[in-house]
């Protein structure tokens, strides 16, 4: 993400609590002042203005101030600064999206998507004038062009860092936003407190943590609706941390695959669960290769890929983790070898062995999620 992203992100998520911290006072003399005008004497009033250090609008240490002046041309002054030199820039978001759209206004810099020259803390002559967005603004380096009702704008990878707020951004893996996942800050000291959100319609969060003297677990979680259940998904944290209370951070989360391990073979999706034959000890599951082909549309809403895969021991037996819930046409070779595979299931119930397996995932033996339950075997002869 370049610098000018982070800008815009900084800007648009800049709140009163972070203002208040930058109001001048008559203790503090490293300022920068200025002059910002809006261009056919629009009113500036509940403009923000921010400093960056060295340009870094994504740094905890940015400095702001809201004009409150009606007219079309006033004078600012960012104080408490850093001996470091600074990127200033402006917007007046009018519809209070916290997304620039038509109808809002910004410095010249950011509608042209340029970065701001830096100015020492001193300097008393900074200009910025505000002009009104024609267009609906793109993110720096996208296209302007409109975009498909079908499709929605890629977030951006780096979430403002507010401070006394755990803020967030939740994505797919092509960074598609997704809104409605909820998002817990677990208070690790007080059982049954925790602090719960859910993601805007662009994928982004924000829980107030300034009065919460207490560490935080943060995760996030989307409920996948498949055949009558309800599956939940954890999400991928990109940085796993808990994060302190007051000062809040930065936890961004991924809707894909979690990687599995020795200690967590099952990942964070579906599992194929896999036994030999009762008697038979013909099977090496070890050596076992599983092909799972889709059949129709998964319960993500995508077509999926053909996959092979071979199986981990697990706690609760042979697995093969990370399967999207859907209805898939399994076939298995070991080494190279057919297998005939079937349902598993307990009870008096039984099923066919066949070359292949056509099924999807269920409730079976407990499970706290959908998931299929195979037995595999050597071909008869």
């Amino acid at each position: 993400m370049n610098r000018n992203a982070k800008t815009l992100t900084a800007l648009l998520g800049l709140t009163l609590s972070l203002i208040a911290q930058a109001l001048p006072t008559a203790s503090t003399p490293r300022t920068i002042e200025g002059t910002v005008t809006a261009a056919s004497g629009h009113s500036l009033k509940d403009t923000v203005v921010i400093a960056c250090p060295k340009g870094d609008c994504d740094s905890g240490d940015v400095k702001g101030v809201v004009i409150d002046s009606g007219k079309a041309k006033a004078d600012f002054t960012l104080t408490d600064l850093d001996n470091v030199p600074y990127a200033i820039y402006a917007v007046q978001d009018n519809d209070g999206d916290e997304d620039v759209s038509v109808g809002d206004w910004v410095d010249r810099n950011l509608l042209a998507e340029k970065e701001a020259p830096l100015v020492k803390v001193g300097t008393a002559n900074v200009k910025l004038e505000l002009v009104e967005v024609k267009r609906a603004a793109a993110a720096p380096g996208t296209s302007t062009q409109a975009q498909s009702n079908t499709t929605k704008p890629a977030a951006s990878s780096t979430t403002t860092a507010l401070r006394g707020f755990i803020t967030g951004t939740v994505v797919n893996e092509q960074g598609v936003p997704l809104p409605g996942v909820e998002v817990v800050a677990d208070n690790m000291l007080a059982y049954n407190s925790n602090l719960i959100t859910r993601t805007d319609a662009q994928g982004r969060y924000k829980i107030d943590v300034r009065n919460a003297p207490v560490t935080f677990n943060v995760t996030a979680s989307l409920a996948i609706k498949y055949d009558g259940y309800s599956a939940t998904v954890s999400l991928v944290p990109q940085n796993p941390e808990t994060v302190p209370g007051g000062v809040g951070g930065v936890r961004n989360f991924t809707f894909k695959p979690k990687p599995v391990s020795q200690q967590d073979p099952y990942g964070n999706l579906a599992c194929v669960f896999v036994e030999r034959e009762a008697g038979n000890f013909d099977i090496d599951p070890a050596q076992v290769v599983l092909t799972l082909t889709p059949v129709g549309k998964l319960a993500d809403g995508s077509t999926g890929k053909v996959r092979q895969t071979k199986l981990v021991m697990s706690g609760s037996g042979w697995v093969a983790a990370n399967v999207m819930w859907g209805t898939y046409k399994v076939t298995g070779t070991m080494n190279g070898r057919p297998i005939e595979l079937r349902r598993r299931i307990g009870g008096m119930d039984t099923y066919e062995w066949g070359p292949s397996y056509t099924g999807g995932f269920t409730r079976d033996y407990q499970s706290l999620q959908p998931n299929m339950f195979l037995e595999v075997r050597l071909p008869r002869s």
